[in-house]
């Protein structure tokens, strides 16, 4: 990780700090099917690699 990623993670972890609750729960609800399907994404590519064997 460079320095600039993890200055930019700060950032992004101050800004969620000085949220509202409503603020991060409507943040989260906007982003989860998006996060949900890259997971499923991942998930597939490793069982494919372990189940192949």
């Amino acid at each position: 990780m460079t320095k600039e990623e993890l200055n930019q993670m700060c950032r992004e972890y101050q800004q969620v700090l000085v949220m509202s609750e409503a603020e991060v729960f409507a943040m989260y609800e906007e982003s989860k099917d998006e996060c949900v399907a890259s997971f499923e994404a991942e998930i597939d590519f490793w069982e494919k690699i372990m189940y192949n064997y």
